[in-house]
């Protein structure tokens, strides 16, 4: 099982000869398990990376997308007008996330906002409200409700034995949403999560619905994970506040890293 990065940024696109490193897109992740349908998790401007790749691949295994959302922030949508496997008639895109998502993009795809409304694009789209695991073959995929403005979904996924938990835009607040979240986490092969904001950021960033790498890092001891990706970096962290992050948390937890567009993590069975 792979697990490739598309976009690792936060909040809005970014681009500057200072943030090359970790990449300037928004949140898209995929999840690679076999050879037949793709599963990819947020449609931020990353995802636009991963339709220009799968173009020049001539679009392979690409008749059946599962894409879930965490939630519906510009971030994590913005993506998805200029995914090119949904100008395909031969693509069926699977859209799963929290109630409302029905409208979201057929009111995001519309005028004056889109040339292109949601109603024609050439796939078959199907949406999918989700509030209880789901099973994707023989990829189990359990929603977990995060404290985020609006709402937000972690999801944790396990397949054949291992499990991979992505976990963005949350912000830590001692209530039972942490207890779910670290519930959720429990002996993960991989935590994904949200480090938008830098320790010293975090008071005059209450409610924002963020974390930073102090809390990814007591997630990641608390739940024995085994490797940290810090994810959804803030547009206006430089590659070198992105690096010092993960030098800090590699301190107190030494398989964790900073995600980077490009990434991919392999996530093997133990012998």
């Amino acid at each position: 099982m792979d697990v490739v990065f598309w976009g690792a940024r936060g909040s809005v696109p970014c681009s500057s000869k200072q943030k090359i490193t970790y990449g300037t897109n928004t949140p898209c992740l995929e999840m690679v398990f076999s050879d037949h349908e793709r599963i990819v998790f947020d449609a931020g401007t990353g995802l636009v990376s991963l339709g220009n790749h799968l173009e020049k691949l001539g679009f392979p295994n690409c008749d059946r997308i599962h894409l879930f959302f965490s939630h519906f922030h510009w971030d994590h949508v913005q993506g998805l007008p200029f995914f090119k496997a949904v100008y395909r008639k031969e693509t069926t895109l699977r859209l799963y996330g929290q109630p409302g998502i029905e409208t979201v993009f057929s009111s995001q795809m519309t005028a004056p906002f889109s040339p292109v409304p949601f109603e024609a694009l050439p796939a078959k789209i199907e949406v999918i409200t989700l509030d209880a695991p789901i099973a994707l073959g023989d990829v189990r995929v359990t929603p977990i409700p995060l404290n985020h403005p609006q709402g937000c979904y972690a999801y944790a996924v396990e397949h054949r034995g291992r499990k991979i938990l992505y976990a963005t835009d949350t912000e830590p607040d001692g209530g039972p949403m942490d207890a779910s979240l670290l519930a959720g986490a429990r002996g993960a092969d991989v935590l994904v999560m949200d480090s938008n904001n830098a320790v010293e950021e975090l008071e005059q960033r209450r409610g924002w619905g963020h974390s930073s790498w102090v809390d990814c890092v007591n997630l990641a001891q608390k739940a024995g994970v085994k490797k940290l990706i810090l994810f959804h970096h803030d547009p206006f962290h430089d590659d070198e506040k992105v690096t010092q992050k993960q030098r800090l948390a590699q301190e107190r937890f030494p398989d964790s890293f900073c995600a980077y567009e490009g990434m991919r993590v392999k996530v093997s069975r133990e012998p």
